[in-house]
């Protein structure tokens, strides 16, 4: 795999919406503020001020490609940030340059919906990507002190990177023992999207991370049980599995998805553990998607 060029302070980032387009009064001067207020310098993406008919895509498919395409073939752009998720990465699929994006490696950062896109980018490309915070919360962070210094270790790594959850949030041991392969995965809907697809998730010999939002327990089981169907959860070396927030069991409310889990996966052949805090939740623990690692007990370290 390829690590990207790093970004060191005063470089150039994208923000780029590569997804939906932003909610909630959310405006991207207000983002792009905060970014240059970490010390690099910006450009405002075309697509983070465009619209669609169906609204909940930020710009056609076609326009967030290009731009995607220029930003990795530009020598003026340091980094690649989305400015949040959503929906409909999964129209750029076939739009994609893979050739291009791979003979010009950058940081690419995001989560959620873009898991569609790290997926693309190390299956294709062989490119490291990062699973991190959005730019959106980037004027959040005047109140946690976790998030950004997180982001920018992965960013900066050069030999082991310690995955490590903030303070007072253990990562907690479904299965104990140790394993080793490059990390993959991302939010488990997009995971299961995948299946079937010429981007189906390879998780063999990997570490496979898993999280998602606002899935009722019985959705998350019934994804897990497709994806054990279908061999990608067999295949991989380990798992590990986010914090799943919001995730809710109308009908019986103390059966939540860690007890899920720990029903599904207590006889796993294979280490399993549970409560990484990345993704949606805050503050976050960025991966390095892609990278070397190992999982031994609660301990996940990433290798450059």
């Amino acid at each position: 795999m390829i690590f990207p060029p790093q970004c060191k302070k005063g470089g150039t980032v994208l923000l780029t919406a590569l997804s939906s387009p932003l909610t909630g009064g959310q405006s991207i001067a207000d983002i792009a503020a905060g970014v240059e207020g970490l010390g690099f310098r910006v450009q405002v993406g075309e697509t983070c001020q465009a619209s669609t008919a169906r609204g909940y895509a930020a710009a056609p498919p076609e326009l967030r490609a290009r731009e995607l395409h220029n930003a990795f073939a530009s020598p003026g752009i340091d980094a690649i940030w989305c400015v949040r998720g959503g929906s409909t990465a999964w129209q750029l699929l076939p739009l994609l340059d893979s050739g291009l994006i791979a003979a010009n490696p950058k940081p690419f950062i995001g989560f959620s919906d873009v898991t569609t896109l790290h997926m693309a980018l190390q299956q294709r490309c062989g490119l490291v990507s990062y699973h991190g915070p959005t730019a959106n919360r980037v004027p959040d962070w005047g109140t946690d002190r976790f998030s950004w210094p997180g982001l920018l270790s992965a960013l900066e790594m050069t030999g082991a990177l310690p995955i490590e959850n903030p303070p007072g949030e253990p990562i907690h041991v479904i299965r104990p023992g140790r394993a080793q392969g490059e990390l993959v995965g991302g939010n488990l809907s997009l995971v299961v999207q995948s299946l079937g697809t010429p981007d189906q998730l390879d998780a063999a010999g990997r570490i496979l991370y898993l999280e998602d939002v606002g899935e009722a327990v019985y959705s998350l089981e019934r994804m897990l049980d497709q994806l054990r169907r279908a061999g990608v959860l067999g295949a991989a070396a380990g798992l590990v599995f986010g914090a799943f927030t919001s995730c809710r069991n109308a009908y019986r409310e103390g059966f939540g998805p860690e007890e899920l889990l720990r029903e599904l996966f207590r006889d796993w052949p294979a280490p399993v553990v549970y409560n990484l805090r990345s993704a949606h939740c805050s503050p976050m623990v960025t991966l390095p998607l892609g990278a070397a690692c190992t999982l031994d007990g609660d301990m996940i370290t990433a290798f450059r």
